[in-house]
This record gives structure tokens, sequence and C-alpha cells, in this order.
């Protein structure tokens, strides 16, 4: 039990850094100033921002109060999500007998509240709720509700603004910068569990001759479809896809050893291979990638190297890959004739 428990919180820290740009794992003071702010606006005791992730609403800062997450239920903040309207409470009792089991943060006598939906862009859907609390009965004036209003549309900014800053605008795929501040994480994590983390550079083949003949805006559409491909087929949350710079493409792949690595990159390869993409420089046979791969399987490894250790691991295996013919995955731990040996172009 405690193991799933474990699990579940590391999909949902994963969820929320990956699609909302917030870092569980530190205190995001800049929202934390956002919530003081909205919570002395509305002479309010509490404050708190908690996002969706899945079937669980998960509090990602506050003022005031400790976090608890909590499953979906009949609650004012589920009521929220699911309509998009506020809901504003004079006294909880009207409500429930125990209206402080009631919202994702852990309270004590609370008496009102307010909650307000958070929206993704251009207003989608419904990605969280802010809301304010107090342990006295408030109405909740108009210029009160203006400063949670206002509260708000900061947040749907700032939330905007960091999913931006971790995407590469032409892929869609996770940028270099995300995936460094990532894979130090990663690391980090993987010391801290004694668990593998394996990692991989992959490379479009013949990039160059491609732009050079169909034109750049035709590579373009290459480097999207790939990325999309990529990413379309990582499996978990943490499982990470990034375009490192130009053709080359960056995987990272938490608590996964160095086969199993391997494997998945096999399927990422074939997959490219199949979207039957027709280089024009090589009489339109099929665009391929090569892909280099490292892995830090046990505890050891991680101890006794660093991650520019295994960067520059999976740089050599991919360069190997390339001299052995393209369109293979090479594993940073196989000697010369296993390279030589292995299975490229089918």
């Amino acid at each position: 039990m405690e193991n799933l428990i474990e699990s579940v919180q590391e999909l949902i820290r994963h969820e929320v850094n990956d699609v909302h740009g917030i870092n569980l794992d530190e205190v995001d003071y800049s929202l934390q100033r956002v919530l003081g702010l909205v919570a002395g606006g509305t002479a309010c005791k509490w404050a708190w921002l908690s996002m969706v992730v899945g079937d669980r609403l998960v509090p990602v800062a506050a003022h005031g109060c400790a976090s608890e997450l909590r499953e979906r239920s009949s609650s004012p903040e589920w009521a929220v999500i699911d309509s998009g309207e506020p809901i504003r409470v004079h006294d909880l009792d009207d409500l429930d007998d125990n209206g402080n089991s009631l919202f994702s943060v852990q309270t004590r006598d609370v008496c009102s509240a307010a909650i307000y939906p958070v929206f993704s862009g251009h207003q989608e859907k419904t990605i969280g709720v802010l809301a304010v609390a107090h342990d006295r009965p408030r109405t909740f004036p108009r210029m009160q509700q203006r400063v949670i209003h206002d509260g708000v549309r900061v947040i749907e900014d700032m939330l905007a603004l960091r999913r931006d800053s971790i995407r590469d605008p032409l892929t869609g795929c996770f940028n270099r910068r995300h995936f460094d501040r990532q894979l130090v994480n990663e690391w980090r994590r993987a010391n801290r569990n004694h668990l593998p983390l394996s990692y991989a550079i992959i490379d479009v083949d013949h990039f160059k001759p491609f732009n050079d003949t169909a034109g750049h805006s035709e590579g373009d559409q290459v480097l999207r479809r790939i990325g999309g491909a990529l990413s379309a087929r990582t499996r978990r949350a943490g499982d990470l896809v990034c375009r490192y710079g130009g053709e080359e493409f960056s995987v990272i792949l938490p608590n996964t050893p160095g086969d199993a690595a391997v494997m998945l990159m096999d399927e990422f390869r074939r997959a490219v291979q199949e979207m039957g993409i027709p280089h024009p420089a090589f009489d339109s046979s099929p665009v391929t990638i090569s892909v280099g791969v490292s892995s830090a399987s046990s505890f050891e490894d991680v101890m006794n190297n660093d991650t520019q250790f295994y960067m520059n691991e999976a740089d050599q295996a991919l360069y190997r890959a390339k001299q052995a013919g393209r369109n293979r995955v090479v594993a940073a731990w196989l000697d010369e004739s296993d390279v030589q040996t292995m299975v490229g172009a089918s």
C-alpha cells in the first residue's frame, strides 16, 4: 500500500510539473505572494490554489494552511470545477455539517469561503480553483470579489507563461531548459530512492540534405511530426521528450533500466520509419532516426557519476549508431562487435 501511495504521488508530481510548470518539490513563492495578496484583499485567513489531476484535486500553493490531497467528491471545489462558475458561501453550516472536510487543504473552523475557477488558455476548460476562507462569516462584497477575480487572472497568466516557457514552439515537445531542470530533479530522485534512470538522445538521419532539398518549411513539418510521434509514445508520467536543439531530441526515462530503455527507443525508431515520410535526397526512402542510450542502472552508478557523464555516454552511443549505418539504437554499454551486428533498417 505504501508503494502504491508513493507511485500515485509521483504521478501527480510529474503531471503538475509537466502540464502546469509547477514543481511540487519546491515552495512556489510567486504563487504564495499572489495568494497572500488575495487573502489580505478579502480580509480572509486562508487562501489556496488547487489544480485538477485526473480525479484528484492537488493543492499547489497555500497561504495560512497546509495542503491535503482530495479525491473527487461532492464538495464546493468540485462543483466549481464542474460548472466553471464561482461559489460564495456565507456560512458552511448551510452546506454540510462537516464543512471543514470539504476542502483540498487542512483548515480548522472554516465558516465562510469563496471559490473561483481557474481556466486554461482561452477558457477552454477548468484546470483548478482559487479559494479564500475565514473562520467568521464573510459576505464577500463586490470589491472583494474583484480582488479574487484579479487574483485568478494573474494566476492564469502566470501558468500560461510557465507552460509556454517549458515547451518548444515548433514541435510542442518540452524545451531544453525544462529538460536540463528535470534531468537534475530525476537524478536526485534516483539517488534518493535507489532507482534506475535512463537517458537517450535522438537524431533525425540526414536532416540537412532534407532541408537543402525540400526547404526549411518542409523540414519543420518533419520535426513536428516526429516530435508528436515521440511524445505520443511516452507511456508514463515522468517520461519526458524534449527538442534538444536543431534536429536532436532527448528523452528522460525515470525508474527505467537500460534494457527496457533500449526496447522503448527501438519502438520510437520503428514508429518514425513506419510514418513513411519520403526523403527527397535519398530516392524518397523513409526518414529515419538514430538513437544513443545510456543508463544508470544501480545505486553505485548514480553515486559514482553525474548527469553529464551519462549525457556524454549517450552522445557517444549516438555517434556509433550513425557510424554503423544509422536507423538504429545503440546502447552505451555495448562493445563494437555488438553494435555492428545489431539490426538497423528493416
